[in-house]
């Protein structure tokens, strides 16, 4: 039988001995903090941002497929 402890280690670090605590109490927490108006903000904060270069590769893209034909 092989030990592969050696390379379970190498590949994953050490075992902790503590038994973790539970993250599932913290995933409620962020359910409850989650503001749909905010997050709506920043999602049209980064569109306003990145409109610019999604219209120049917009752009680009026409004139490499008018190019091909």
């Amino acid at each position: 039988m092989r030990d592969d402890s050696r390379m379970d280690e190498f590949l994953f670090g050490k075992r902790r001995k503590t038994k973790q605590v539970e993250e599932e109490p913290k995933k409620e927490d962020a359910k409850k903090d989650f503001n749909l108006m905010e997050t709506a903000g920043t999602i049209m904060q980064t569109y306003e941002q990145l409109s610019p270069y999604v219209k120049h590769l917009r752009n680009h893209a026409k004139k490499f497929m008018s190019k091909k034909k």
